[in-house]
């Protein structure tokens, strides 16, 4: 009589099919898994990974979104960069923070808080293997369970890409600070002292209009007082478009403008 293998297949992976990690800001391709599929993965890493069988049941209960979501975690978690001793150190680090507490914090943010999955997702899909791991561990804390921070979330999921670009340009630095320096802007948004609506007024209006000005190079944005202002974001939007004017009448004054303090009208 013949024996069936039992394991499952391979699972259909998405992050790195090609063996090789992009460094810095990335722009990955959307899942487009079916969710048969991603079931199917979670079955292939339930019979090796304990806590997964620990969740399995529950986490083919998830929105299809979010269990695709799980199973990108799965798969970074299986990737090896292992270029210096510090990579490999992330990886271990990872590895035991999904087993011990992200892995169920992300089958309860599904259910309770999907603004903090979307956050994951967004990570995920724009930074590469190591500043992902670094930060999911960053944000095992307990904030993706944390509903109070659910709006900035849903607002700094959709400036990421950005906040990447920004934080993680430039070559390899054989630390940890471009993570650092991503994990600190995320902070700084997902905050309860942060305002959703200039969050994305930073990087969707603000930061594409001094990136065309002549001024640019002096322009200092103060982001966290910009961020945690409670102006009235229409009022900020139009002083926005006033502000072409008004740079042309104070002419070389500008060397001396706080483009802050002049769209929140702070004194």
């Amino acid at each position: 009589m013949f024996k069936v293998n039992s394991v499952p297949t391979e699972p259909v992976r998405r992050l790195f099919t090609s063996g090789f990690s992009q460094m810095g800001a990335v722009t990955r391709d959307i899942d487009k898994r079916t969710y048969n599929v991603l079931q199917g993965n979670i079955d292939y890493y339930a019979e090796k990974i304990p806590e997964v069988k620990q969740f399995a049941k529950e986490l083919k209960t998830l929105n299809p979104k979010d269990l695709g979501t799980i199973c990108d975690t799965l798969e970074l978690s299986e990737y090896h960069a292992l270029l210096t001793s510090l990579e490999a150190n992330i990886d271990r680090t990872f590895s035991a923070t999904l087993k011990e507490k992200l892995l169920g914090q992300m089958v309860k943010s599904s259910k309770e808080n999907p603004e903090g999955m979307d956050l994951v997702n967004a990570i995920i899909n724009n930074t590469d293997s190591t500043t992902s791991k670094y930060a999911l561990h960053v944000m095992s804390g307990g904030v993706l369970n944390n509903k109070d921070l659910a709006r900035q979330m849903n607002a700094t999921s959709k400036i990421v890409p950005e906040i990447a670009k920004e934080t993680l340009s430039g070559g390899y630095t054989m630390d940890l600070s471009k993570q650092e320096r991503f994990m600190d802007f995320i902070k700084l948004c997902v905050n309860q002292e942060s305002q959703p609506d200039m969050i994305k007024f930073l990087f969707k209006k603000l930061v594409p209009f001094t990136d065309k000005r002549p001024e640019n190079e002096v322009f200092n944005i103060d982001v966290p007082a910009l961020i945690r202002s409670k102006a009235d974001i229409e009022d900020v939007v139009a002083r926005l478009k006033a502000l072409p004017k008004f740079l042309e009448d104070i002419g070389e004054k500008f060397k001396d403008f706080d483009i802050v303090k002049y769209l929140t009208k702070a004194e």
